[in-house]
């Protein structure tokens, strides 16, 4: 596979794993050129400092459809204009493997944005799980019958926090549970018709919180 397309898009996360340590770092990719390199932004410690150095043996992972992909490789460079981000030698192979498709990831994140389909109303909901097929969601009021649709926008991974990515659901489940004088209302959805960036988004979302 010498010098296949990495085929992704510029701005996705990637995991960058220093092979000496095996300390893990989220990363962006800010571009490639097949063959040549491959650009990502620098991982930094929470004191600021960049833990690479040109010639670090490093491992980059990340997901796609079903699949997790890793490649090793090494830092050629650092550069610091007209911002830090790093260079990485250009992978000779990359590798495969399967991922479980339902396995199912708790969210941290306690409250997300819900935009239903009819008239766009934002309701405040709790996400409790999410998997590459469905997830689970809790709100004070019910969110739609047994086939409704909507979609949700959930945060990125982003440092701002200010991107989100719709996610087009349907109501599979639904079932309530007393709290004091109202109910809670638990929902299993599944999503249906998610895009391509939609798919990388949940694995690589999964993927962050199994390594945190």
């Amino acid at each position: 596979m010498t010098n296949r397309d990495l085929n992704l898009m510029v701005g996705v996360g990637l995991q960058l794993e220093k092979n000496d340590s095996g300390v893990r770092y989220f990363v962006e990719l800010l571009g490639y050129r097949v063959g040549e390199g491959v650009i990502i932004s620098a991982p930094l410690e929470h004191d600021g400092r960049l833990p690479l150095m040109p010639g670090d043996e490093v491992t980059v992972r990340y997901l796609g459809g079903m699949s997790q992909y890793a490649f090793k490789t090494q830092v050629i460079h650092i550069s610091t204009a007209p911002y830090l981000h790093v260079h990485l030698e250009y992978p000779g192979g990359i590798e495969a493997t399967m991922t479980r498709r339902a396995v199912r990831m708790p969210v941290r994140e306690s409250v997300i944005r819900l935009a239903m389909d009819d008239d766009g109303h934002k309701l405040s909901v709790e996400m409790k799980n999410i998997s590459f097929t469905g997830a689970s969601l809790v709100a004070s009021v019910k969110l739609g019958g047994l086939g409704e649709r909507f979609s949700i926008d959930m945060p990125t991974l982003s440092p701002d926090n200010k991107k989100a990515v719709t996610l087009p659901c349907m109501v599979r489940h639904i079932s309530a549970q007393r709290n004091g004088e109202s109910s809670i209302f638990h929902h299993g959805v599944e999503f249906i018709d998610v895009d391509s960036l939609a798919r990388d988004f949940i694995g690589r979302y999964i993927e962050h919180r199994s390594a945190g």
